[in-house]
């Protein structure tokens, strides 16, 4: 009830209606719009709601089962690409140790091949060394003959034949040699 009724109704001198209990003609009417709203909503509105919402269920558990598939198929994949990853890494060493051995045996045949050459170059290198040797002996000899010849000449006044010198001079140092 509104105010205006109820100052309607205190003007024509009866009792003040009771705020807390309505009457009877609006409980009446209340009740049968209630009524006819609840079967309207039971008959067209609530069917229509149920089949958005299990159509809205359905498409989850739809999406649900697709991410699940998806997910299933994505470790799936992630296997099958971590044993190829895993596959190529060995097949890398393979190839990369192939490539060692490779490298080891050709450096050994380099060796190989060069070790004569080297044998020759230092057997040279002997034959160099010994001639150097010789000559450097030949050159002392000639050396110390023609020095003991001078010294000699010198101490004795008087002149040797020059083979005479050097055999003396040959002697010498075949015996200081020993």
């Amino acid at each position: 009830m509104n105010s205006f009724t109820m100052m309607l109704a205190a003007s024509e001198g009866g009792a003040p209606p009771n705020p807390i209990i309505p009457e009877i003609t609006e409980v009446i009417w209340g009740s049968l719009s209630f009524l006819i709203l609840f079967i309207v909503m039971a008959k067209y509105a609530y069917p229509a709601i149920k089949k958005t919402m299990e159509a809205r269920t359905a498409k989850i558990q739809n999406d649900l089962d697709a991410a699940d598939v998806a997910r299933s198929d994505a470790e799936a994949l992630r296997g099958e690409y971590d044993s190829k990853i895993a596959e190529a890494q060995a097949e890398a060493s393979r190839i990369i140790e192939a490539a060692r051995g490779e490298a080891e045996q050709v450096r050994q045949e380099r060796l190989a091949a060069i070790e004569p050459e080297i044998a020759d170059r230092k057997a040279q290198a002997d034959s160099d060394i010994e001639a150097a040797k010789a000559r450097a002996l030949t050159d002392v000899r000639a050396q110390v003959t023609s020095l003991a010849v001078g010294a000699a000449e010198k101490v004795v006044q008087s002149s040797l034949d020059e083979s005479a010198y050097t055999r003396l001079v040959d002697e010498y140092i075949e015996s200081v040699g020993k």
